[in-house]
């Protein structure tokens, strides 16, 4: 089994599971695709922690319900021919598990719960690795308020054209005034090479501000071969008990070391994405 004692934690900060994703595919493609990363690092992948942080918006209640079918059945929730997902101690997180009965070694992700909102100024805003619901139509002064009071991380993610005008200068106002540094911005692979890294990346940064990657899936089928891709690396500890509090303390430690890891996404597959979701 893999240790959760002192390991690398391999992390994509934003992850959605649509109801077109096929949740094998997923997970032998997350699986491959931290590992891959890993090795790509020189890590041994006998010692890393993949962790999928979700990101669900109010239509989306993947995490609900798989929680609410392990918890009725008492038992984990078979998925295809090789993983089982099973509730934790932590109610803000699920374990999938892939065994291999010949060399009985085990593949471990956590999947930490984590909601998405949009503000009432047309921002969005993550509440990560909290099982905690939250309306949307709030301002973003309320809502993060809301997201601090269930003990959640808050994020403002990277989006096409949702920093720019009336929205980036109110997102410059907040990273100005802001001087609760637990607040982060979120990148996301869905962002093209040929775009700059967002002013206001730098502005978080110079105010001590994180920045979390994740890859941020489009509701399309393939797309959940991404997840995994992209993300942060940090060394620490995740318990078997309460992984979602150890990794926010993690995050909150002002002087936590984070490398981060993939690759941005392609001109043409950006604007091919693009088209799509218009036409879709």
């Amino acid at each position: 089994m893999i240790s959760t004692d002192e390991a690398t934690i391999l992390v994509d900060a934003h992850v959605h599971i649509y109801e077109c994703f096929e949740i094998e595919t997923l997970l032998d493609s997350a699986w491959n695709n931290f590992t891959q990363a890993a090795q790509h690092l020189g890590l041994n992948e006998d010692k890393i922690v993949p962790v999928m942080l979700l990101a669900e918006t109010s239509s989306e209640n993947w995490y609900r319900r798989t929680h609410e079918k392990c918890k009725k059945n008492q038992q984990a929730s078979v998925v295809g021919h090789h993983w089982e997902i099973c509730n934790t101690q932590d109610v803000a997180v699920l374990k999938a598990v892939k065994r291999n009965r010949l060399t009985g070694i085990e593949q471990l992700i956590f999947i930490m719960a984590g909601r998405q909102i949009i503000t009432a100024e047309r921002l969005e805003l993550l509440a990560l690795a909290t099982d905690s619901m939250f309306d949307d139509g709030l301002t973003i002064s309320s809502a993060l308020d809301a997201v601090r009071q269930m003990d959640s991380i808050p994020v403002l993610p990277w989006a096409v054209g949702k920093w720019l005008g009336k929205r980036g200068k109110l997102l410059t106002k907040l990273l100005s005034s802001e001087t609760d540094t637990d607040l982060c911005l979120g990148d996301n692979s869905g962002r093209p090479v040929f775009w700059h890294s967002p002013s206001h990346f730098q502005l978080a940064r110079a105010n001590n501000y994180k920045v979390l990657p994740g890859t941020d899936p489009l509701p399309f089928p393939e797309e959940a071969q991404r997840i995994g891709s992209f993300g942060f690396i940090v060394n620490g500890r995740l318990s078997n008990t309460h992984p979602s509090t150890d990794l926010k303390q993690l995050l909150r430690n002002s002087s936590l070391h984070m490398a981060t890891y993939g690759q941005l996404e392609t001109f043409y597959r950006f604007i091919a994405n693009q088209i799509r979701l218009r036409v879709s």
